[in-house]
């Protein structure tokens, strides 16, 4: 069931609303943004994912170089204490536009609701992100 949660980044300058379903799963992938900062996602619909506060300050980044196509991954982060807590993605299977909520920065999610949220995970690093790695135990 989907429930609106409340997140923002470590020093509240960024502030925003998520409605999502932990029991979709929690994400944790191994390509080399999430594995680097340890970024557990979960997916949200593009239009159920409010910036409240903060919008003028956050910081758009782009890998580069990138196998992903131009304008089909973007991740934003708060420059003051350097939290990244949403990403931009885009896939014709995803309906388009959505993001991924790193659930760290959920301010407002139990620890009932994370505990009872599915991991699943992603070999992105082999550009397989619907696939589980042969090892998951380091994620």
């Amino acid at each position: 069931m989907k429930k609106t949660y409340h997140g923002s980044c470590h020093c509240g300058a960024v502030r925003f609303e998520a409605d999502i379903d932990l029991t979709d799963g929690i994400r944790k992938c191994n390509c080399s943004f999430c594995w680097k900062l340890g970024y557990r996602k979960s997916f949200a619909a593009y239009e159920a994912v409010r910036v409240t506060d903060g919008r003028d300050r956050m910081r758009e980044y782009k890998a580069s170089p990138s196998n992903w196509p131009e304008g089909d991954i973007n991740h934003y982060m708060c420059p003051n204490c350097g939290a990244n807590f949403l990403s931009r993605g885009y896939l014709d299977f995803m309906g388009g536009n959505f993001w991924a909520v790193n659930v760290a920065c959920l301010d407002d999610a139990t620890e009932e609701d994370l505990a009872a949220a599915p991991i699943i995970y992603e070999d992105g690093k082999r550009d397989r992100q619907m696939e589980a790695p042969a090892i998951t135990s380091y994620l």
